[in-house]
């Protein structure tokens, strides 16, 4: 008995001591995101960066990019959380090293629209009239993140009208002239997509396939 209670000492003398031995150090370094609170994959993510009472630092991490004093892009590669260095060089020139990491999420799947109008498993109602007036583009639906869609970046320089199993391909963001014979020799009723959405994407971002629209022709 006496042997398990000095057991016992020994044991709560040393979880003690580890305890007061432990030091939690608090980052001086804070990243921000600057329009949403996710990363998201294929796009220039802005961050801000700043650190407390230090000398200088420096960043690093997959796609971190300098734009200008405190703030950053970052386009994060694969994986499921990207990790962003903060190296900081102290006030009596010794180093520190914090990191950051943050969770990686796709974007949305990107949409076609038609005079800005489409939604999931829906079939948009125009008249011939619209169509020959329409213009076809790409965004993406209840997006908080502004990739300017309306821009030359996204513009919309080529697609396919799919009725009956015909297929014409138009160059371009209207309607063709051999795409509105088609449609004109459709009923009041009759259903055609467009599909195969290709646009400009200089910075080539948001790759992936394009949802594509259900038109539904009405009187």
């Amino acid at each position: 008995m006496r042997n398990f209670l000095f057991l016992l000492i020994i044991l709560f003398s040393f979880s003690v001591n580890a305890q007061s031995d432990t030091i939690v150090t608090v980052k001086r370094s804070v990243i921000a995101l600057d329009k949403v609170k996710t990363i998201y994959r294929g796009i220039a993510n802005p961050i801000s960066i700043a650190v407390s009472d230090c000398k200088s630092f420096t960043v690093k991490g997959v796609g971190v990019e300098e734009v200008s004093e405190g703030i950053y892009i970052i386009i994060p590669g694969k994986g499921n959380d990207t990790k962003i260095v903060v190296t900081i060089t102290n006030f009596d020139d010794s180093i520190s090293v914090e990191e950051h990491v943050f969770k990686i999420a796709n974007i949305p799947q990107i949409i076609a629209k038609i005079d800005d109008e489409n939604c999931y498993n829906c079939i948009i109602e125009l008249t011939k009239d619209d169509i020959k007036k329409a213009v076809i583009s790409v965004g993406i639906n209840d997006f908080k993140f502004d990739l300017d869609f309306e821009g030359e970046s996204f513009k919309v320089n080529e697609f396919d009208i799919v009725s009956k199993g015909n297929t014409i391909k138009v160059q371009g963001n209207t309607f063709s002239k051999e795409a509105l014979n088609l449609i004109n020799k459709l009923k009041v009723g009759a259903i055609f997509s467009v599909e195969n959405v290709r646009y400009a994407n200089p910075h080539n971002i948001c790759r992936g396939s394009v949802y594509p629209i259900k038109i539904i022709i009405k009187e």
